[in-house]
């Protein structure tokens, strides 16, 4: 077991008598990183925490590598499948048969918190979550519902009945920004009251023990080069084409640089940044590698960069932000109210405006010209990590949303998430 997810022992535990009881909910394992880090904090708070996913398909190791165990119950084969038809075929029965089977159980199983992450039906137009939810509410569990991202799923215009339905039967709602709260208030009609903003961490806190150099020769990288990485879930409002816009502005600039964009995601949108990079001719200067990126190889792969960009063109949260700058390297984005409420700009990182190309292309020239630029927004970093909450305070913050959404005459300490 990974020494991060030790247990604490029982004498450190102040209060095992307020101990809360929570099944957090992910089905479809949609963010295995995040999950897993939750859970850990939560255990470490004395909360009996039940993590109630299936492995994650593109790494069904990963949550028995970091010691923790899911809910043995639910049916678990699909995301072994290697062809993507079948593996969604099956993943999608497995989901509909755990659901239906977990509203029989959760009320015997007796946890007083029900912490949903994601509920992939409501963006196909169907209510079967909702029913279920209601049923579970019915049943006298407390519902908390965690909004990761308003500007991808949770705003489509036909599924947004389908979200202020589900965010009214949360006993509470949490959202990782101020930006996200604002909007869940104006656009779901949420009462501000029902709202906790609390942070999203980061999902991998290890730093190699290589230096720059290493870390590149064991990926195979190119030592005497600038590089600019742009790493996470290819999504479309990660802005991927803008970035390469910009990057080609600097293509008949001599300096050595490279431009790593790292991820898996859509067929359809890894095809379309394969495209693009083709048709510009940026070839020479751009690597692609639009796979999943193992958590043994992500470690590396930060500390091999010079430069981290986020070029979202939307966002009210990012892991991936937040991942990155655990590693104090140099930070381009755009000027998304997310990415300005947890950084200063020019101090912490530079930041552009979405679809000012001529904007990006120098900002990128300026780092990768001026290592003392770099060298000074990674010490803004490294003071932004010393005050940036951690998982422990991340967890501790959950516990107070779980209280106020209950009495302690709803808690169930006994309750066992083994």
């Amino acid at each position: 077991m990974d020494s991060r997810f030790k247990k604490l022992d029982p004498e450190t535990i102040e209060t095992r008598t307020a101990a809360f009881s929570v099944y957090l909910m992910d089905l479809w394992s949609f963010i295995p990183y995040y999950m897993s880090n939750l859970c850990t904090a939560l255990r470490a708070e004395s909360v009996d925490a039940r993590l109630g996913s299936v492995r994650y398909h593109l790494d069904r190791n990963y949550f028995r590598n970091v010691g923790i165990r899911t809910d043995p119950v639910l049916l678990d084969f699909g995301g072994g499948l290697k062809s993507t038809f079948l593996r969604r075929i099956l993943k999608t029965f497995e989901y509909f048969v755990n659901l239906f089977v977990l509203g029989l159980r959760l009320p015997l199983l007796g946890p007083h918190i029900l912490h949903v992450q994601f509920l992939p039906l409501l963006d196909r137009g169907f209510q079967f979550e909702i029913w279920f939810l209601q049923w579970i509410r019915s049943r006298g569990v407390k519902i908390v519902y965690t909004v990761h991202n308003l500007a991808d799923r949770d705003s489509r215009d036909d599924s947004k009945p389908l979200y202020e339905e589900v965010y009214g039967l949360a006993d509470a709602i949490i959202c990782h920004g101020r930006e996200a709260r604002e909007k869940l208030i104006s656009n779901f009609k949420v009462p501000a009251e029902k709202i906790r903003i609390i942070p999203h961490g980061p999902m991998f806190s290890e730093k190699p023990v290589e230096t720059k150099a290493d870390s590149r020769m064991k990926l195979g990288l190119p030592v005497d080069e600038t590089l600019v990485l742009c790493a996470g879930v290819i999504n479309e409002y990660k802005g991927i084409p803008f970035l390469l816009d910009a990057w080609k502005r600097l293509a008949e600039s001599g300096v050595k640089k490279r431009l790593l964009i790292a991820g898996t995601g859509d067929a359809n949108l890894l095809d379309q940044v394969r495209g693009k990079v083709e048709a510009e001719h940026l070839g020479p200067t751009v690597s692609l590698w639009l796979r999943f990126i193992p958590v043994v190889e992500l470690p590396l792969l930060y500390q091999a960069a010079d430069i981290l960009v986020y070029p979202y063109k939307a966002g009210t949260t990012s892991g991936a932000l937040l991942t990155g700058l655990n590693y104090e390297k140099a930070i381009i984005t755009t000027r998304l109210p997310f990415f300005r409420e947890h950084l200063k700009e020019d101090i912490e990182a530079i930041m552009v405006g979405y679809g000012d190309i001529d904007g990006m292309a120098q900002a990128l020239a300026q780092l990768i010209n001026e290592p003392a630029k770099r060298e000074s927004l990674s010490r803004g970093a490294t003071k932004r990590i010393a005050t940036d909450d951690s998982w422990k305070n991340i967890a501790r913050a959950t516990i107070e949303c779980y209280r106020s959404s209950s009495t302690p005459a709803d808690y169930r300490p006994n309750w066992s998430p083994q």
